[in-house]
């Protein structure tokens, strides 16, 4: 049973939303692009682990996607792709849609990626998820969960991934292609027989995890360095994702497709939210959409509905996905 179902992760989308609206001649457009499309590899992985997750026993397993956890000190997080939880035992899988041929060169503790022309050096897998199998063991202990099994899994997920290692690499049962996955699952199931978890410490164990989950919201801006005025302005095309529209007396019309709308700023406004927060002001409203309008811009907002605190001249506007659900493009 799905508890945490798998979404398109946070910063993900704020990536992408900041890559729509920047120039590729940008100077960071690059490596905002690399570590994107990097990000949607992996979420496009765990994606197709979901055919194999379907094939457990419903009411013998809960799944956990993308789990972010404070450590013991507080001080730090630790994200787990997937999490399993059973009766007899947990799983901590670390899904890696790599493709080409993968190196595991244990002397070093790295993983070696060699792909048509270039060569990537990663920190490996296995040690990674080794962490945070101690991290997660420790923290079950100040939930005062039964000390429980914890197993782990590196899936690489890619069909086009070609896997070998150094000689002194000893974790060759860690790491497996997606098809093995539930060979994996006999195996562990075998070997822990014993019931630890019963179904109040199952709940108990889920609520804590949900409860404990906090999802990374960076700053995405201030992590790249970049200023409000480097973005590009503008109203984006919602069926052909063209900006900026044009806009020509009440409505907006894309100069590339020629849709025309009254309210087509719904995606637009979710650029903003992901790229600013959830405040906004006229003024705001007004550079982020390339409106010269005041009256315009007032009407827009009035239109959505919103709460907001402040005087008339300094009005603050809380805003989030769920406000915008109101509105429909024309």
């Amino acid at each position: 049973m799905n508890k945490k179902e798998l979404k398109i992760p946070l910063r993900v989308r704020k990536l992408k939303a900041l890559l729509g609206r920047l120039s590729e001649s940008h100077p960071k457009y690059q490596e905002i692009s690399d570590e994107f499309h990097r990000r949607m590899s992996g979420y496009r992985g765990e994606q197709s682990l979901q055919y194999y997750l379907t094939f457990l026993k419903e009411n013998n397993y809960l799944i956990f996607h993308n789990l972010r956890l404070p450590d013991i000190s507080g001080k730090h997080f630790f994200e787990i792709d997937i999490l399993l939880i059973s009766p007899t035992f947990l799983l901590i899988i670390d899904a890696k849609n790599y493709r080409g041929e993968l190196y595991f060169d244990w002397k070093f503790d790295q993983l070696i990626q060699s792909y048509k022309d270039t060569r990537k050096s990663y920190n490996c897998p296995v040690t990674q998820i080794t962490r945070h199998q101690l991290q997660l063991k420790r923290l079950l202990e100040t939930f005062k969960i039964p000390l429980t099994p914890i197993e782990t899994l590196v899936i690489f997920t890619n069909p086009n991934a070609f896997i070998d290692a150094s000689k002194d690499f000893k974790y060759y049962n860690k790491v497996i292609k997606s098809p093995s996955f539930l060979q994996k699952i006999e195996l562990f199931e075998k070997r822990n027989k014993r019931v630890v978890l019963e179904k109040s410490k199952i709940q108990k164990l889920s609520k804590l995890l949900l409860k404990h989950h906090t999802p990374h919201d960076p700053d995405i801006l201030a992590q790249f360095g970049i200023m409000e005025d480097e973005l590009i302005k503008g109203v984006r095309c919602p069926k052909c994702d063209f900006l900026p529209m044009n806009r020509k007396q009440r409505s907006w019309t894309c100069p590339s497709c020629h849709y025309s709308s009254s309210k087509p700023y719904y995606n637009s406004l979710k650029e903003y939210i992901l790229l600013f927060g959830n405040t906004i002001t006229n003024r705001h409203l007004r550079g982020f959409l390339g409106i010269q309008s005041i009256s315009t811009a007032k009407h827009i907002l009035i239109s959505l509905n919103l709460q907001y605190k402040g005087s008339y001249k300094d009005r603050i506007y809380l805003i989030n996905e769920e406000a915008l659900k109101n509105i429909h493009n024309n």
